[in-house]
């Protein structure tokens, strides 16, 4: 977004502009099935993947990575 000339960049490190949080993706595809879901988030989809991403790895080369781990949750 250019501003009289600059570019204007928006940190939100707290998240008080837009709340991220996997559940609510995740909460569709378990179809409600809070414990899966959790499961889920603690043992594949973890923080730590997460991070990778924000890091700079991208989202296909992780997806992969967590694919070779867990062939069982490809889908």
């Amino acid at each position: 977004m250019a501003t009289a000339g600059r570019d204007l960049v928006v940190f939100d490190l707290g998240g008080v502009l837009i709340e991220w949080d996997p559940r609510h993706l995740y909460r569709k595809l378990f179809a409600g099935d809070e414990a899966a879901m959790e499961h889920f988030l603690a043992t594949v989809c973890t923080h730590e993947w997460h991070r990778h991403h924000d890091a700079g790895r991208s989202f296909a080369e992780g997806a992969r990575l967590l694919k070779v781990e867990h062939p069982d949750k490809a889908e």
